[in-house]
């Protein structure tokens, strides 16, 4: 389910809660600041809980599937 602004975020992967904070700070050294509703609608990457269904995991949403596969070669 994704929103208007978030429709260039189309490249997805889940990645257990235990190392979403050190994927993160390695995605804003890689990708710079991520995607924002407020501040930064235009960036190329994004983090979210997964929900309650996956309360272990978290969501990241890239822009090119480039940098997905990246993420994928580093976390997964």
């Amino acid at each position: 389910m994704k929103t208007d602004e978030l429709s260039h975020l189309d490249y997805e992967i889940l990645v257990d809660s235990i190392k979403h904070r050190p994927a993160m700070k390695w995605c804003e050294q890689q990708f710079g600041t991520r995607w924002n509703v407020i501040d930064n609608r235009t960036g190329q990457w994004a983090l979210f809980w997964a929900g309650r269904g996956m309360t272990d995991k978290y969501r990241f949403c890239f822009a090119r599937k480039e940098d997905m596969m990246m993420f994928m070669l580093r976390w997964s």
